[in-house]
């Protein structure tokens, strides 16, 4: 190399950075089971190792098989229960990622080996970190920060593997039950500024309320209007993140109330507004 040739390198930003664990488990779940719908401010990986689940994202609904996984974004309402008579056998992790894709809920496929780091690493979760109630991760054990700044690196290589090989389509779930979900969520996400009545709801859908309250217990755990002001809530979130006022982003979800509207976003996402919006600002 000549003398006095200086050279700038090439930089190389990350594309994944995982900041925070909040849970990571592997669990066989029995064949009649089902988990009610959530929605949460942090990312959630689930990758199925033997079995099938049923997956309610947003408004779609889809079979999950052994070798297939999903990472719901951030806010996105998300349940699953056992499917094809199965005992499903799956890992969880929940994280938050200060440097993340831009994405909806991301379908991928992970390889063998992937399947199988996946294994390992939830295999070393006890060793690495002090766990409450058999899932959460509290914090790291004292002693093993290197261990866990690997366990978090492998993860987002895991990620980025799948990030490269892209997403996959898997099989939606065709039933009378299933389309008749996507079409209120449709119906909700178009009316997500009014103030609608499950009366309403059934009328816009051309579908009876108790249709309507049936289709939500089975596919989101949850009532309809439960999800409809969870739905308003995620819309209040973004609308906040891209400038709007607690004020404006209310109004604009339907809340004439703003101390209302604090109270339901608080139970929504476990903080309120203005709390919220300051933990975003900085991941």
């Amino acid at each position: 190399m000549k003398n006095n040739v200086t050279l700038k390198g090439c930089v190389v930003e990350k594309c994944i950075r995982i900041s925070a664990l909040f849970s990571a488990f592997r669990q066989v779940f029995g064949k009649d089971y089902y988990f009610g719908g959530e929605t949460h401010d942090f990312w959630e990986l689930v990758c199925v190792v033997e079995g099938a689940i049923g997956v309610t994202a947003g408004e779609d609904v889809f079979l999950l098989e052994a070798g297939q996984a999903v990472l719901h974004r951030p806010m996105e309402f998300h349940s699953f229960w056992s499917e094809k008579d199965s005992c499903p056998d799956i890992i969880v992790v929940t994280f938050t990622g200060d440097i993340m894709p831009a994405m909806k809920e991301w379908r991928f496929r992970p390889g063998k080996k992937e399947v199988e780091e996946l294994c390992e690493l939830l295999s070393c979760v006890p060793r690495i970190f002090q766990i409450d109630r058999k899932i959460y991760t509290q914090k790291i054990i004292a002693g093993k920060e290197a261990e866990a700044h690997l366990f978090v690196s492998r993860l987002e290589n895991i990620l980025l593997s799948a990030c490269i090989r892209g997403e996959e389509d898997f099989t939606r779930i065709q039933s009378a039950g299933a389309e008749n979900y996507r079409r209120v969520v449709r119906v909700l996400e178009e009316h997500v500024e009014e103030r609608l009545t499950v009366a309403e709801v059934a009328r816009l859908c051309s579908m009876s309320e108790s249709a309507i309250k049936k289709t939500f217990t089975r596919y989101a755990g949850i009532g309809m209007m439960a999800y409809f002001n969870q739905m308003k809530m995620r819309r209040a979130a973004r609308l906040m993140e891209e400038g709007m006022s607690v004020r404006q982003a209310a109004a604009a979800v339907g809340f004439s109330d703003q101390n209302y509207f604090s109270t339901v976003f608080k139970r929504t996402t476990g903080a309120a507004p203005r709390i919220y919006m300051a933990r975003r600002e900085h991941t």
